[in-house]
């Protein structure tokens, strides 16, 4: 990759991460019925891009996008 090209997934989980910095790290979400996690701990996920961290990006994204339409 030269220095003009743009990583566009690593542009994404920027901009994800700085979503989630703004929110206290210590609230919870709750996901798909009871599970809840931290803040802090999607974080976390995201950082490391881990399956359940691309998985965040991957809404994350879809949920901007469709606030864009």
């Amino acid at each position: 990759m030269n220095n003009n090209t743009i990583d566009v997934n690593e542009e994404k989980k920027k901009l994800v991460l700085e979503r989630f910095k703004t929110l206290n790290p210590e609230s919870k979400i709750i996901l798909g019925g009871s599970n809840e996690i931290t803040i802090k701990d999607l974080i976390n996920h995201v950082q490391e891009e881990d399956e359940f961290g691309k998985r965040i990006i991957a809404i994350q994204i879809k949920m901007l996008q469709a606030f864009g339409q």
